[in-house]
């Protein structure tokens, strides 16, 4: 864990892929990146709750996004 952690760390600032699309008002790639995951886990009969719930809380903001045309609207009460 530590290892994988000083790997992340050496790479430096970066945006992911996912973030670079919802940023840019592109699809979010949540079917090959989340989605495979799910689906290699139902194939060897292991459960993906935690999983599961991300892609569903992605699935929803991409269909959020193209409903607003790409452009996600932070508001402050």
């Amino acid at each position: 864990m530590a290892r994988n952690l000083a790997g992340a760390e050496a790479v430096g600032a970066h945006k992911t892929s996912m973030l670079q699309d919802i940023e840019t008002g592109r699809v979010i790639e949540a079917d090959a990146l989340i989605g495979s995951v799910i689906e290699l886990g139902r194939i060897v009969r292991v459960a993906t709750p935690h999983m599961d719930a991300i892609y569903a809380a992605v699935k929803l903001l991409g269909e959020t996004l193209t409903h607003a045309k790409g452009r996600l609207m932070i508001t402050r009460a």
